[in-house]
């Protein structure tokens, strides 16, 4: 599995802005954990946003986005461990899937995502959102974790922001 901090990766799998894997490179890598989750490895999966990304693009030129979107996947970066993969999932959402973890340490990651985010935070006045989500049995494709991922990242954003929620 290739680790998230590698960047110069293959055009087709690298997102320009960050050098993380892009989301062709995040759905391929999150098909395969997902098929090795269904034989009992712990999965999760953490979702971060930009709390009124749409608004935030929006408004911001392009140099600054850059700036700050490249900055927000060198601070993740360390967070994750060399097997663990941490991609650009959209415009304004990164998506890291966390293999042998469960929902407690998943929790851990997304407590250490937060405290690290403080810096842009102050810098930028923008707001985090993370949600997550761990492998359940009962979830038929990856796009049902995902999903639960993203529901989670949605109900931590409809609180106000700058919130977690997770999800099993």
């Amino acid at each position: 599995m290739p680790n998230a901090s590698i960047s110069g990766g293959h055009p087709a799998l690298t997102d320009e802005q960050t050098g993380l894997p892009n989301r062709l490179h995040f759905d391929t890598v999150l098909g395969t954990l997902f098929a090795t989750a269904q034989r009992g490895l712990p999965l999760s999966l953490i979702m971060l946003e930009i709390d009124s990304a749409g608004e935030w693009l929006a408004r911001t030129d392009s140099p600054e986005v850059n700036r700050v979107m490249k900055s927000i996947g060198q601070t993740l970066v360390p967070v994750i461990r060399q097997m663990d993969l941490l991609a650009r999932a959209d415009e304004g959402c990164f998506a890291a899937c966390l293999i042998d973890c469960n929902m407690a340490g998943a929790v851990l990651v997304a407590d250490r995502f937060d405290a690290l985010l403080d810096s842009i935070r102050s810098s930028s006045e923008l707001g985090f959102s993370i949600g997550g989500a761990t492998f359940d049995p009962d979830m038929a494709s990856p796009s049902d974790l995902f999903g639960a991922a993203e529901e989670s990242l949605r109900a931590a954003q409809s609180r106000g922001g700058n919130q977690m929620e997770f999800r099993r």
